[in-house]
């Protein structure tokens, strides 16, 4: 099953600070949500245990985010792969950033889900994902009035 999904945030600091934070693996570690465990691999990956409930599905999975493709301060790429209980997923997400403070940036991620979590259905699936978007960029806000200057 594939998912597309794509939008747009206001976030507070300015660019070069966004792209900082938003590219460094330690900063996206504290910042999601349904995270179990977190383990920093490098400045551009890291692992993750999370714990993903789907409407009557819930299940762990071990997903796998590597940082790629930065080309400061406008433009990243996360690339996201998750196994667990009979599924998968691998998450393309592309960002760019421009404006300063605040700081516009307009995202777009493309998901192939497969498994058990692919046969819930795309309209179900697509409104999680829309959930956890705001949940993932909610966690990422917060961490950043929290982050030192």
């Amino acid at each position: 099953m594939q998912l597309h999904l794509e939008g747009q945030e206001n976030l507070t600091l300015p660019r070069e600070r966004v792209f900082q934070l938003l590219t460094n693996s330690a900063f996206i570690a504290k910042s999601l949500p349904d995270a179990q465990e977190t383990k920093v691999i490098d400045e551009n990956s890291l692992d993750a245990r999370m714990k993903i409930g789907i409407s009557f599905l819930t299940t762990n999975m071990n997903v796998h985010m590597k940082i790629a493709d930065k080309v400061p301060p406008q433009h990243a790429r996360l690339l996201v792969d998750g196994t667990g209980s009979g599924s998968s997923m691998k998450i393309t997400s592309d960002f760019d950033l421009d404006g300063d403070a605040p700081t516009r940036m307009k995202w777009v991620a493309d998901a192939e889900i497969t498994g058990v979590m692919a046969g819930i259905g795309s309209s179900i699936l697509k409104g999680f994902a829309e959930k956890k978007v705001k949940e993932i960029f909610d966690g990422i806000r917060k961490a950043m009035e929290q982050a030192p200057a």
